[in-house]
């Protein structure tokens, strides 16, 4: 029974052998140049898989280059910002000390003015505070004194306060006022630069020239007169002071 089941598969296997086509030499040639262009295609997609991994590393390598300049580039500006704010910080530091200082001396300058103000002997009048000096200076020393003590070398706003002003001054004294023609006929008070227009000048005054320009009071035969003079004469001074209290 085994001998003829293997007799019959041969059998058929033979036949099936003998069933195939036999390929022609035509066939032959085409089977050997599809074998031969699939050997290219396949050696092209090598080539072309290669390239891509290479580009595909150096691109890789140039970001990483690009991306650590950028660091480093970063890092700088960091750096010189951060020394830049050090510097102002210190810079800051330094003014805000300074200012503190110059803070506490004017507070300290404040006291002592204060204590001279309450010492001196001011006269009120309509709420300001006048001064007549005992003592007498040249003009700009005594427009300096007035400021020492909280004030300015006095300045007359109308004929009620021209009138208190000269009424409390000691009648056999000149005395300075802020009142100056440093452009040559152009009258002004140094308290604000106001340009005024003086009335009572005595008799040959009010246009002395560049030699005499800074103004004084006076009485002459009971009646108010202003001089203008060299400023370097020493004449007694009123002082007023809008801090009056």
């Amino acid at each position: 029974m085994m001998v003829t089941l293997h007799f019959v598969l041969f059998l058929l296997i033979t036949e099936d052998v003998i069933g195939l086509p036999c390929l022609t030499n035509e066939s032959k040639e085409d089977f050997d140049q599809s074998r031969k262009a699939l050997t290219v295609v396949q050696s092209d997609i090598g080539k072309v898989v290669n390239t891509l991994e290479s580009n595909h590393q150096q691109t890789i390598k140039t970001l990483e280059s690009a991306l650590k300049q950028t660091v480093s580039i970063m890092e700088n500006n960091v750096k010189k910002t951060t020394d830049v704010l050090k510097n102002n910080l210190g810079t800051f530091k330094t003014t805000l000390h300074s200012m503190g200082q110059k803070i506490k001396k004017l507070d300290t300058d404040f006291k002592v003015l204060g204590k001279d103000f309450r010492k001196t002997k001011w006269i009120k009048y309509d709420g300001h505070c006048y001064y007549y000096s005992t003592e007498t200076k040249d003009w700009f020393t005594a427009e300096r004194k007035c400021r020492e003590i909280g004030g300015y070398l006095a300045k007359e706003d109308g004929t009620d306060e021209r009138n208190n002003i000269y009424s409390n001054s000691n009648k056999s004294y000149n005395y300075w006022i802020g009142l100056t023609d440093l452009k040559e006929g152009e009258f002004r008070w140094t308290y604000d630069q106001s340009k005024t227009e003086v009335k009572n000048w005595h008799p040959g005054y009010g246009s002395k020239g560049t030699n005499n320009n800074c103004v004084a009071t006076s009485y002459h035969a009971s009646k108010l007169s202003f001089f203008d003079y060299s400023c370097s004469t020493e004449y007694r001074y009123i002082c007023e002071s809008n801090f009056c209290k």
